[in-house]
């Protein structure tokens, strides 16, 4: 009796031993697939250039320089932000260059505290390496802050601007609107998952580990792009770690000393409240798109800033809302974005 029990329980060993390593072989050649997938498209698509300060990595789509978009993507985005839309402006005639900014994608968060108008001379930089004498600079959220700071720079380098739900409307301004319970309510919501914290802003032993525990949130077709958002660090692989503490946006703390002790902060988290879109598009000389979000729940109310904007220049800005999202328009409705952007370029 005694030795059949010893006999089933080793059957069973057997069995999930045999049963566990055919799981971990399927996940490793799934993995192996979407990193071939990944390797191959960074080797066509990838670039990086080092800066006196900082080195900055970027995806690029053609090699023109007459007709040049930069995308700039939000904040926890990386430069894969715009590989959906990308060939629809190659195939009018653009270079597409995709910017993995301070801390995102694949460039490092710099040693040295950098705020958004370094950025521009960063990108400066790129743009007169690359021989490109005027481009049209894009941004979503973040990104739209970012391009508003380098028109504020280097006016004399954009043909065009597009901002899609940011860079239009100071950005404490936006707040300030909120009642009080909006806004308390804004900052009790901060605070990122337990579950989410421990997925995407851990330190990972291997990038195997963390394309496994990304993949349980995403199964798609394209998830080999979200190893544009994995560095090694060290001896461990990392995705977001560290990058809320770069923004001093971890949580409400945190994000409230932006807001209103941004004297006190970072001058790269201090940046995001420091650009005013009136005064840097008071004497505005290129057209404009403004995509502003408004699905609801749409927490911050920026038509009335926008039109103030708008009003300014009648003749140079368009101003065009969608309802599909109430912040990210690309995502919610990619058809009717690109669809936008492309008519806004061809009018140009």
């Amino acid at each position: 009796m005694f030795r059949s029990i010893i006999l089933s329980f080793a059957f069973l060993l057997f069995v999930f031993s045999v049963k566990s390593q055919d799981f971990q072989d399927r996940t490793e050649n799934l993995y192996n697939f979407h990193k071939g997938k990944f390797d191959d498209f960074e080797k066509e698509h990838r670039r990086k250039i080092k800066f006196k300060r900082h080195e900055v990595t970027y995806l690029q789509w053609g090699s023109q320089v007459e007709k040049v978009f930069i995308w700039l993507p939000g904040s926890l985005l990386s430069a894969y932000d715009f590989y959906p839309f990308a060939d629809s402006l190659l195939q009018d005639g653009y270079t597409v260059l995709s910017i993995d900014h301070y801390g995102h994608g694949l460039t490092e968060i710099p040693q040295e505290d950098l705020d958004f108008w370094d950025f521009a001379d960063d990108l400066n930089s790129l743009l007169e390496q690359k021989g490109i004498k005027k481009a049209v600079i894009a941004g979503f959220s973040r990104g739209g802050y970012l391009a508003s700071a380098f028109y504020e720079k280097y006016p004399e380098k954009v043909s065009a601007i597009i901002l899609e739900d940011g860079g239009s409307v100071s950005f404490d301004t936006m707040f300030q609107k909120l009642t009080h319970e909006d806004y308390t309510n804004f900052l009790k919501n901060l605070k990122v998952p337990k579950e989410v914290e421990e997925l995407l802003f851990q330190r990972y032993n291997s990038e195997l580990e963390i394309f496994n525990n990304f993949s349980t949130i995403d199964d798609s077709e394209s998830r080999w792009q979200n190893l544009g958002f994995v560095r090694k660090n060290g001896n461990q692989y990392i995705m977001y770690c560290g990058l809320n503490e770069y923004m001093h946006m971890q949580d409400s703390l945190h994000y409230t000393e932006v807001l209103n002790q941004s004297d006190q902060v970072s001058r790269y988290a201090s940046s995001i409240v420091r650009i005013n879109p009136l005064h840097i598009y008071k004497t505005l000389d290129v057209p404009m798109l403004i995509m502003e979000a408004i699905g609801e729940p749409d927490l911050f109310k920026t038509t009335e800033e926008n039109q103030k904007l708008r009003d300014l220049h009648p003749t140079k800005i368009s101003l065009i809302q969608f309802d599909c999202d109430n912040h990210n328009i690309h995502f919610g409705c990619p058809d009717k974005f690109i669809s936008e952007v492309r008519k806004f370029l061809k009018n140009l």
